[in-house]
């Protein structure tokens, strides 16, 4: 390195810290009120109504950890009046970068979302990052839930959506998923449904299918047991349990623990037709048997060939209820012309045949114990 880039280095060091600035104290922090969920209404007419979760920081002389949830509303002709007329009424600024979750009623889902997402796309402190959901219900009601687990609903839906790997049967989004999916294929999209759990110990929130978005709309509902289906054919499920009947008692269960799973799709065409085959490859732990099991290989294949009839069952369910409804959920169109750009096909799905192939493999079968 010559000397006159050190000298260039050092000039550039020098005037960075002149110009780079920091908080010497909690002052300028605690005069931020930084928004752990939005919650996105419409009134009867489809115009934006708004709910901020925020969290309120309290520090200097102040019991660390002494923080405030506040809740604020807002309404407006359009998002942007929205969130102004909400920033209206509070003595410090909301800072959006650390929002969790958006949340559209199904009220707003219905009205249609392309009334509130362009906002959300060109603002540089609404990320894109944070899941997106939608709740069935009535927005105050979900603002104002006191959820003795975690007090920020935002964050509760967060840790409740990053917790469902349990469950195959859960449908995850992200804002930036639904902001590619809404402008590709046929503009499609499955968001997260949020429902108020009943028949508890005390309040809840549950993960409970998914909403249909087509061009921006809900239109359908992905009900929970629909949910594997789904994940399997899109691709979207790594871990969860798959529960199979008892080859040694066929009134009983048992479970497998998926570990991995892996769908490849291949799609071609001929005589009009469009042929998707989705080849699905999954592993698994032996998890749990009721009553008692014997751990032949002729009931470790019967184990399998039941769990890959359950898959290929799910899957062929699915598409074809939603090819009767004449819904894309799939993203055929997308993968169709990827391929053949110059074919033009008006409407792919009921020109689409599905043949699901299924590999399931059990890695671990535990402990051999017989206890008959």
């Amino acid at each position: 390195m010559n000397k006159y880039k050190k000298i260039l280095i050092i000039m550039c060091l020098a005037i960075s810290c002149f110009t780079m600035s920091a908080c010497f104290s909690y002052k300028d922090i605690n005069k931020v009120l930084f928004v752990t969920a939005l919650v996105v209404d419409a009134d009867d007419k489809g115009n934006p109504v708004l709910y901020a979760e925020v969290f309120k920081g309290v520090r200097g002389n102040s019991p660390e950890g002494m923080d405030q949830r506040i809740l604020f509303n807002g309404t407006g002709k359009t998002m942007f009046e929205a969130v102004r007329n909400m920033n209206a009424t509070s003595s410090f600024k909301l800072n959006y970068t650390q929002n969790q979750v958006t949340i559209f009623t199904q009220k707003a889902a219905e009205f249609g979302l392309e009334n509130y997402v362009d906002f959300m796309d060109r603002d540089q402190e609404l990320l894109v990052r944070p899941y997106i959901a939608v709740f069935r219900g009535d927005a105050q009601e979900l603002m104002t839930l006191q959820i003795t687990q975690e007090k920020y609903i935002g964050l509760y839906i967060t840790e409740l959506i990053e917790n469902i790997g349990a469950s195959p049967r859960a449908v995850v989004t992200t804002l930036n998923d639904y902001l590619n999916e809404r402008v590709t294929g046929d503009k499609t999209s499955v968001l997260t449904i949020v429902d108020i759990a009943k028949n508890t110990l005390e309040t809840k929130l549950e993960i409970n299918g998914g909403a249909v978005i087509e061009n921006d709309k809900m239109v359908s509902v992905l009900q929970r047991n629909q949910g594997l289906g789904y994940n399997f054919l899109r691709d979207k499920l790594s871990t969860g349990t798959l529960e199979v009947t008892n080859p040694c008692d066929i009134n009983k269960f048992v479970t497998l623990e998926i570990t991995k799973s892996k769908t490849k799709t291949k799609i071609s065409y001929s005589d009009g037709i469009v042929h998707l085959t989705k080849k699905i490859k999954v592993n698994v732990d032996f998890a749990e048997a009721q009553k008692s099991i014997l751990f032949t290989k002729e009931n470790i294949i019967k184990i399998q060939e039941k769990a890959e009839e359950n898959i290929v069952k799910a899957c062929d369910l699915l598409f074809t209820k939603y090819k009767g409804l004449d819904i894309d959920i799939f993203q055929i169109k997308d993968k169709f012309y990827d391929k053949y750009p110059k074919v033009k096909i008006e409407d792919i799905i009921n020109e689409t045949e599905l043949k699901v192939e299924v590999e399931v493999q059990i890695n671990n079968t535990g402990t051999v114990r017989n206890f008959e």
